[in-house]
């Protein structure tokens, strides 16, 4: 049995960061009602490319869950919500800070229904502060953070990373808060909020960075993971293409040294100017020298810390993510094959994943009413009324 089996999940996400955490809880067992508008639903739903008759944005982040259409802008669309809201365990949402509660259905109304309700708000930004109702995107969040100075290199532009950073990291800490309030929830039957800020998501992966400049050092080009040292960094091989170096502990770098036939570059590893940048260039002209299969080959064989610098289409027919089932197509019944992400974790030795299809706009509308006690008759009229959609 999956860990979350036996919980309802209230998911009003849109888009990448609210889908993939809730598709996460969905994977991990929790009954997931993804509450959409009747007129169109998540916007991924119509982002190309499509994969079918959704957007593939869409299908790689909604599986595991009933979709459910209802209009929440209307006054009868809320009284049902509520309804659902009384029966359920967590409800999670993402707009902008504090736009449920003028609707009645922020966490101090949903409380009064359902006391040991566990509500999540995933926002920008939190609920507080000088940002608080700043609307932002991924690039948005990595320059504000520090990330885009980073990644930028000599004499160009900061890049526009095509990976979305800050909205995966944005869901993922939302999830986490999630399961963490389910853990107080078992323990001691209080629910609780959870906020949870897409900006704030970001930290991890700027804390090595942030340690060495909150500890006085600049931006000097010394970063002993920033390129600054043979040790780690990038290389182009002599068939154009590039591989890396992650041989930062002693004995990784001894084995490169040894496996290139330069057993007296392993002192230098970490010697100071001139020294450093002469070496960057010696192992530069050095990798240069062999193609990168051979490359791989021989530092394979030596047990040397790198990797191929693949391309996203050489990193899907990577041996290793396909053995352990990173990226995979799940079969649609009306999409065929649809695009899928693979959850990054094993329980007991197994990957949960594909179990239901991304749904339909409204696909699971009428079941999902009837299980809160709603009748046939009441089911249409409320589908003639417009405020919900059945698929």
């Amino acid at each position: 049995m999956l860990p979350l089996t036996g919980y309802k999940i209230l998911d009003l996400s849109l888009r990448l960061p609210g889908s993939l955490c809730t598709q996460i809880l969905a994977d991990l067992g929790a009954d997931v009602v993804k509450v959409e508008d009747p007129g169109g639903g998540d916007p991924f739903r119509q982002t190309p490319p499509l994969a079918g008759s959704a957007g593939s944005f869409f299908q790689i982040t909604n599986r595991n869950k009933r979709g459910l259409a209802l209009d929440l802008k209307i006054q009868r669309g809320r009284e049902v919500f509520l309804r659902l809201a009384e029966k359920a365990d967590i409800l999670f949402e993402n707009f902008r800070a504090g736009a449920l509660d003028g609707m009645g259905l922020g966490y101090e109304q949903i409380r009064k229904v359902n006391p040991q309700i566990i509500y999540c708000s995933l926002t920008g930004f939190g609920p507080g502060g000088p940002y608080r109702d700043r609307p932002a995107h991924d690039l948005d969040f990595m320059a504000l953070s520090g990330l885009l100075h980073i990644l930028k290199r000599d004499g160009q532009l900061p890049p526009v990373p095509e990976s979305q950073i800050a909205g995966a990291g944005g869901g993922i800490s939302a999830a986490l808060g999630i399961l963490a309030a389910v853990v107080r929830r078992e323990r001691t039957g209080e629910g609780g909020r959870v906020d949870a800020a897409v900006f704030d998501g970001l930290v991890p992966f700027l804390g090595l960075v942030m340690a060495q400049r909150m500890t006085g050092e600049g931006d000097n080009g010394e970063s002993l993971v920033g390129g600054a040292y043979a040790c780690y960094n990038v290389y182009e091989t002599g068939d154009g293409k590039y591989l890396t170096l992650g041989c930062l502990e002693e004995k990784f770098w001894k084995a490169f040294c040894r496996a290139v036939g330069r057993d007296d570059l392993a002192p230098d590893q970490f010697a100071p100017e001139p020294r450093r940048s002469a070496l960057l260039d010696e192992v530069r002209a050095l990798i240069r020298q062999r193609n990168q299969r051979e490359w791989m080959e021989l530092f394979e064989s030596h047990g040397v810390c790198f990797a191929p610098v693949n391309s996203p289409e050489e990193a899907l027919q990577d041996r290793h993510a396909i053995h352990t089932g990173l990226w995979f197509r799940g079969k649609h019944p009306r999409d065929g094959e649809v695009p899928q992400q693979g959850l990054p974790v094993r329980l007991s030795g197994v990957r949960p994943g594909w179990r239901s299809h991304p749904p339909a706009l409204g696909e699971h509308t009428r079941e999902i009413l009837a299980e809160i006690g709603f009748d046939g008759a009441e089911i249409d009229d409320l589908t003639t009324l417009g405020i919900i959609r059945c698929g």
